[in-house]
């Protein structure tokens, strides 16, 4: 075969896949042009030309649309309420836990109550000199009978 035979064959074949591609672009943009026109019509735009019977079509695609989505959701927010109930549960138990550990802690802690005896006036010695700030000395534990530096009266 000669050049021009075969650049005249491969011209052709070009030349067919160059139609065959214009025939895809043209098809892609009318799927393309179809699927923007659901997207408007699902959104509720563009209603004006739509028959009673496309959106009565309209209005069960959408329905069915809406359960899919209601069911996902509760699905997911039943899955969450299951992951928050097991939180639930180990931070009961751990709250358990500390609170044994707590009360054995505190167990040995008890300290007996100190007899309680006013000090001793000491002769010749100073009168105390008033001031703003309170100093007392008391001996026990917070929140239980405390023994004080202060003589009572």
């Amino acid at each position: 075969m000669s050049c021009d035979v075969m650049a005249h064959i491969l011209m052709l074949n070009l030349s067919s896949e160059l139609q065959q591609i214009k025939a895809d672009t043209v098809n892609l943009a009318k799927k393309l042009e179809a699927l923007e026109d659901s997207k408007r019509k699902i959104l509720g735009e563009n209603l004006g030309g739509c028959s009673a019977e496309e959106l009565h079509s309209l209005e069960v695609k959408i329905e069915k649309s809406l359960r899919t989505i209601r069911g996902k959701k509760t699905q997911v927010l039943e899955q969450q309420i299951a992951k928050l109930k097991e939180k639930e549960k180990t931070l009961l138990k751990d709250n358990e836990d500390l609170r044994e550990k707590q009360g054995i802690l505190e167990a040995p802690l008890v300290v007996p109550t100190l007899n309680c005896v006013a000090p001793l006036p000491l002769r010749d010695a100073p009168e105390p000199v008033k001031s703003d700030v309170e100093t007392e000395l008391y001996i026990g534990l917070p929140g239980r009978n405390r023994c004080s530096n202060r003589p009572s009266g």
